[in-house]
């Protein structure tokens, strides 16, 4: 798990749209961090800061928020809002986090080793079926991401969530039975196919050049009284 984010906050004085706007046009996006029990705090936070990190460290980084002269809270990001069309940060939701209590998160799984695998070798094709994993840990060791080895997938096989190594403290709450990658054998497809599907094959050049020849060698028997170029024969 990557350090946590210093993160300086401010306390929101307006309300609406139009202060909405006006922090966006100073770098800030409107945030909330959600209370236990003791109210919701009105944030605005730094755009840049949010933004570099969601991308690059993904939803279940932690931030130390520093609230002005409010104090301090570590939190994560429970809920990021989205211009649609920009897909510039609108909103962003907060929640504290009790560094000693166990949650559960959803991290990414990557594939390694696809390289090295026999069936992929063998010209097998190596799907990755799972994404995503639900885990349970404390906030301080959730990791960036997992991987499962494919190293060893020989055709026709594949590997189960049960089959990722977990970090120590680290427990799998997804389905372990659930299968996370397969190397397959590639599947070929008819001429039919292709051509119900409507999928036409373009000739090469080379194929293409005899068609042209072919097309324009005709037989021409020579006229009656002509020799073969054309010469009159008769006397």
């Amino acid at each position: 798990m990557a350090d946590n984010v210093e993160l300086q906050a401010r306390e929101r004085e307006g309300r609406g749209k139009n202060d909405a706007r006006r922090l966006r046009a100073q770098g800030m996006t409107p945030a909330v961090l959600y209370g236990d029990g003791d109210g919701t705090a009105v944030l605005a936070v730094p755009t840049k800061v949010v933004d570099y990190t969601l991308q690059h460290s993904g939803d279940n980084a932690l931030y130390d928020l520093s609230i002005g002269d409010g104090g301090s809270s570590t939190a994560r990001v429970v809920d990021v809002h989205r211009d649609p069309v920009s897909g510039r940060l609108v909103h962003v939701d907060f929640a504290p986090v009790n560094m000693r209590e166990r949650i559960v998160v959803t991290v990414p799984l990557t594939v390694d080793g696809a390289d090295e695998s026999p069936g992929v070798s063998e010209g097998g094709v190596l799907d990755q079926v799972a994404y995503e994993v639900e885990i349970e840990s404390l906030p301080g060791n959730i990791p960036q991401e997992l991987t499962i080895d494919v190293s060893g997938l020989e055709m026709n096989e594949n590997l189960t969530l049960g089959d990722i190594r977990l970090p120590e403290d680290v427990t799998l709450i997804s389905d372990p039975e659930e299968t996370a990658a397969t190397v397959t054998t590639p599947t070929e497809i008819s001429d039919e196919e292709m051509e119900a599907a409507g999928i036409v094959e373009e000739p090469s050049d080379e194929q293409a050049e005899e068609v042209e020849i072919e097309e324009g060698t005709e037989e021409v028997s020579p006229a009656e009284g002509e020799g073969p170029a054309g010469q009159n024969l008769q006397p």
